[in-house]
């Protein structure tokens, strides 16, 4: 093994940020799944809620929970609630 491949191997996998409703939060992986930024990182009930990602004055919704997101450093996701506001 050439001295090259050997501090590949030792380096560590470069860290990605991006947030979810101003929450911080890091990976090592270049794509996650909607369902994984919905579930398990905003502990959000998908059936109540759609994950958005905010990039200036443009939004994309995400609808398929098994959709892979490209995830890039800063990236700026918010969680909009599907059920209707009640007005007082």
């Amino acid at each position: 093994m050439t001295q090259e491949k050997q501090e590949d191997k030792s380096k560590k996998p470069e860290r990605i940020v991006y947030f979810i409703d101003k929450e911080k939060f890091e990976t090592d992986q270049d794509q996650l799944s909607v369902r994984f930024l919905l579930v398990e990182q905003a502990k959000e009930d998908p059936s109540l809620t759609t994950l958005t990602l905010k990039d200036g004055n443009n939004t994309h919704k995400y609808t398929n929970l098994d959709e892979l997101v490209l995830i890039k450093n800063g990236m700026k996701f918010v969680v909009f609630h599907n059920d209707p506001t009640s007005v007082s």
